[in-house]
């Protein structure tokens, strides 16, 4: 049997072929990209939960920068309370050299929200309550976890701003 195929076909077919070996090149370095994690990481709510009682842990009681760091996606970046910078690898340990060792950090109050975004992906955002010598007042900081596996891909932290009382009123929350 002899079969002929297009110009069109062939071209389909390669075009096909070239499709297919993308996604699986995206995929390889996907995974790769992610040592500290895999897509196949399952996580749930009380994981997320541990892990960030874990980093809560490392940063206030041990005051471990270099494990603080490693808490983080090979990729991962921060936006932290007290700085203007986008931080990612070494940098995030420099952050936490300055943050995690101010004399007297203390978490008062943490709430955690925590959402699935897929099966690996978790979001916690979370309020945490933190003072340290020096502070008159305790500072309430809204806090961006994005967990991707059990590393965090990201975290964002900005101070609480003031109550809006025009926009609660609108907005009819409690």
């Amino acid at each position: 049997m002899n079969i002929k195929f297009s110009k069109t076909h062939k071209i389909f077919t390669l075009v096909i072929i070239l499709v297919l070996f993308s996604i699986s090149f995206f995929l390889y370095h996907l995974e790769k990209n992610t040592t500290n994690t895999t897509t196949t990481d399952i996580l749930t709510e009380d994981i997320v939960s541990n892990l960030t009682d874990l980093w809560c842990h490392e940063v206030t009681i041990k005051h471990d920068t270099e494990a603080i760091s490693k808490l983080f996606c090979p990729d991962g970046n921060l936006v932290g309370t007290v700085s203007q910078v986008k931080r990612k690898g070494n940098d995030i340990k420099t952050y936490f050299n300055y943050f995690a060792k101010k004399k007297g950090i203390q978490i008062i109050k943490k709430e955690y929200n925590i959402s699935k975004v897929t099966p690996n992906v978790f979001i916690n955002t979370a309020f945490i309550t933190w003072f340290w010598d020096g502070l008159e007042n305790p500072v309430v900081a809204r806090m961006s976890f994005v967990y991707h596996g059990k590393c965090i891909f990201q975290l964002h932290s900005s101070v609480l701003p003031e109550l809006n009382q025009d926009l609660l009123d609108i907005s009819k929350l409690q």
